[in-house]
């Protein structure tokens, strides 16, 4: 869900973005910063830490991690981290996110796999995605250790789990164990 300040902030970025035409580079590079943020205890705290200086918390825009970054996801990233928005990012990213791929009339599809696809499986993922929600969809493809096999797909609040995990458990409740 979107409050009103994440959804400014993601419209800030977006116009970033969008002045640089890297829109989506800077949206698969915030997502990806947002779910390393989400993931490392220490990094969240060192980037929402208000008793750190400012100037701390904004040396990792410009850390080795982020070298490779487009200039102007640094530049929304120092923003958001001068703003003390930095616990915002996950959400924002994912506004972020929406705003861009509405722009090219598709839907985010946030999927979770145990390893990395290659092309030709990310394509044949999102054609089978694609007729089973009947809507046109993004891939944002995310390697995640705790899917066990198979794949989790999340568009919008809608959530498909075809992990191993989630059959096994189905499995389970069918047999009564």
């Amino acid at each position: 869900m979107s409050t009103e300040r994440t959804s400014h902030y993601a419209a800030a970025v977006v116009a970033i973005a969008t002045a640089e035409d890297a829109l989506d580079a800077v949206e698969d590079e915030l997502l990806t910063v947002a779910r390393a943020i989400d993931a490392t205890d220490e990094l969240r705290q060192r980037l929402t830490d208000q008793h750190l200086p400012v100037g701390r918390r904004l040396s990792f825009v410009e850390s080795e991690v982020l070298a490779a970054a487009h200039p102007a996801t640094r530049s929304a990233l120092a923003m958001l981290i001068a703003a003390d928005r930095a616990d915002q990012l996950p959400a924002i990213a994912d506004e972020v996110a929406r705003r861009a791929a509405a722009a090219r009339e598709e839907e985010v599809a946030e999927v979770s796999v145990a390893v990395p696809l290659d092309d030709a499986r990310q394509a044949a993922l999102k054609d089978a995605l694609e007729r089973a929600t009947g809507r046109k969809l993004e891939l944002k493809v995310i390697v995640d250790e705790s899917v066990v096999g198979g794949v989790r797909a999340r568009i919008g609040d809608e959530v498909i789990d075809g992990s191993l995990l989630r059959r096994l458990s189905d499995l389970r409740g069918r047999v009564g164990a």
